[in-house]
Parts: structure tokens; sequence; C-alpha cells
């Protein structure tokens, strides 16, 4: 065994000794000598690969967190959620989106690890979109191991496609590595946490948003078309249906907890929900501690998002303004982060909550837009 190799195995040793959780899952990738394929090292969810010369000049500090580094590319689902974006940006995102939790877990990362607790929490997806794009080096093929510009602790490879071990696959082992580090007493709070999310099927906020205004604004009960589940018994009874759709709102919470990315691709999705149902009017407030600006699109009109605001977070202003409507409308989706104060009673309105933070409230549905 050569001198790197069995510097990686030392690490894992370590791992497995002073920290189970990691320990566990290290030993579910193999170690593959790559000298002439990278500079530092990658994974790709089913191996580790290193160049010697590289493993050679780091300290045993250095190579446990290098191998911690890569475990945690695969337990977050690094290696299968690139899709279509640019690799070397995505490498960035990504080592944003752990290096915070390997920081807080102990680990001795390098100097020019990166790390920004503003991204503490939040998936690569969320960082990729407010990265600064690299300049362009050429093309990223969207399958295949495309490579970005390695880290100083190496870089995540797109998965194999003939691969053998899958997303789901590291999910149970996430699982199986915190039951068994809780046991032993050695699951700190930042992994337990990460643990109980990487349980959580990700759901994509958009279609979750499409699915609740088609839901709750489509169906309405109408006489022009009979119910033909009871026109056999001779009972003519209206049928879920609706020849349009009713006015529909959206409200955005201006107190600072949303940033321009996320309002620009909430604005966006938002457009594309109103081009293919056709509401007969979209109302768009914005509130922090008071309403601030209330704008009324009609059918066919484009969208805007003119913010104003900036103080504490009140939800009671929006629900007061709709329910002195002429005209009700038939749900409410409000982008927020949950921090503000609620109507003591819930509105006869359905309500989609779609959360930068916190994923309770007292009524409605919610889901969070923070991937």
């Amino acid at each position: 065994m050569n001198t790197a190799r069995q510097k990686l195995v030392a690490a894992r040793t370590a791992l497995v000794l002073d920290q189970p959780f990691f320990g566990a899952l290290a030993l579910q990738l193999s170690l593959r000598e790559d000298p002439g394929g990278c500079e530092t090292a990658w994974v790709n969810g089913q191996s580790l690969g290193y160049d010697p010369k590289f493993i050679d000049g780091l300290t045993h500090a250095e190579t446990v967190a290098l191998v911690a580094h890569e475990v945690m590319h695969c337990a977050a689902g690094h290696p299968w959620r690139r899709d279509a974006r640019e690799p070397e940006r995505w490498n960035e995102a990504a080592d944003y989106a752990i290096n915070q939790i390997l920081a807080d877990s102990g680990f001795s990362l390098p100097k020019d690890a990166l790390l920004d607790p503003g991204y503490a929490g939040k998936s690569a997806e969320w960082i990729y979109d407010r990265l600064p794009a690299p300049p362009p080096k050429g093309q990223g093929g969207e399958t295949g191991e495309s490579h970005g510009a390695p880290g100083p602790l190496g870089e995540v490879r797109d998965a194999p496609s003939e691969s053998e071990t899958t997303e789901a696959d590291w999910q149970q082992a996430v699982q199986q590595a915190a039951a068994a580090a809780k046991a032993r007493g050695a699951l700190p709070g930042q992994l337990d946490r990460f643990a109980k999310e990487s349980k959580e099927a990700r759901v994509d906020w958009r279609s979750i948003l499409r699915r609740f205004i088609q839901e709750t604004a489509s169906a309405d009960y109408s006489w022009t078309r009979p119910n033909r589940r009871y026109v056999s018994h001779g009972l003519y009874l209206p049928a879920l249906y609706s020849e349009e759709m009713g006015p529909i709102a959206v409200a955005i919470d201006t107190s600072g907890s949303i940033d321009q990315v996320l309002l620009e691709q909430f604005r966006a999705e938002v457009q594309a929900v109103v081009d293919e149902m056709r509401p007969r009017r979209t109302h768009v407030l914005f509130c922090d501690a008071t309403l601030q600006r209330h704008d009324v699109f009609e059918r066919d009109d484009v969208i805007e998002f003119n913010p104003a605001g900036g103080g504490g977070t009140d939800f009671r202003p929006v629900f007061e303004e709709l329910r002195a409507l002429e005209e009700a409308p038939a749900c409410v989706v409000y982008l927020t982060d949950l921090d503000g104060t609620f109507p003591e009673v819930a509105p006869e309105v359905q309500v989609l909550w779609a959360s930068t933070g916190s994923d309770s409230a007292p009524f409605g549905e919610v889901v969070a837009v923070n991937s």
C-alpha cells in the first residue's frame, strides 16, 4: 500500500473512531488512485479519486477533513443534482453548502476553503443561483462526468450513468449513520438537522405552487355541465368544473427576508402559472408591518413586482385587504420567511406559504423555497 492510500485509510479509521457519522459513510466510497485524471481529489457518489502527490502534501488532519468533505457531497446528493448547471459554479455552490457544517463539526479546513455563514443551511441549488457566473471556458455537457475546477478539497463530479449506487442509497446510508452516531452520543446538532432534512423528499416548490393554484382556484361547481355520476339516478347535480378561473392573490413579505434572485424566480413562476391558468385578475400585494402596495393585473397582463417596504412583518394587513374586496380571491400565495404576526382566526381563503424560513404556520400549506 503506497503512502497516499495509507493516509486515506488512516483518515477513514480516524473518522470511524472520532466522527462515527462521517466514518460510516466514508466506508461507502472506494478509493481510486487517479494521478492523471485530477489535480487534487474528486468524488462521484461511488469512488473517491485522488492524485497521490496531492494527498502526500496534506497533514493527517487535512486528510481527515478531505475525506469528510467528499463524504458530505454524497450525503447531500450533489453528484446526482447538477443537471445542466455549469460544472465549476456547481462545484463552488456545493462546497459552500457543506463546508460550514464541516467547520462547525470541528474539521480543519484549509484557509482558502469556501465558507460563508450566509449560506448555512442552504442547498447547493439555492447558492448556485446567487453566485456570479465564471468566465466561459467551453461547454459542460448535461450528462457524463463533466468536471469543474477543483476547490482546495477537490471537486464533486456527476455520478456515472452506469453506477449501481443511487442518491436514494446514500439517503438511506445517511439515516443509518445518523442513528448509529446518535446511539453513541456522537451526533452534533447540525448533523442531526442535516440528517432529518435529507430524509425528507426534495420537493420542487414550483410544482407545488402550480398544483396549489390549479386545485384551489380552478375547481368550482357549475350547472353548465351535469355531474354524470348522478345522471343515471335521475339527479341533475352540478359538476366540479369552471368556465374560467376567478381572481388569485400573491403576497410578498418585504421586511428584508426575500432577496432579489428569489423574488425574480418567484415572479417568473407566477407569470407562467397565470399565463397557463388565465385567472380573471391577479392581486399582487407587498407588505411588511403594514400594507405597502396593492397592484391589480387583469387577464393577459404582464405581472410586475414593484416591492415597497422594509420594516417588520405582519401578515394581518394582507388578509384584511383581501377580505374587503368585492370579489374575494380563490387562493393566496404568500412569499415570506414566516417570522411575523398571524391573524388570530384563519381566513376562509386557501393559503400557500412559500417559505424561506420556518416550515410551520398556524393555517394553510407550507412549501420551502430555499432550494
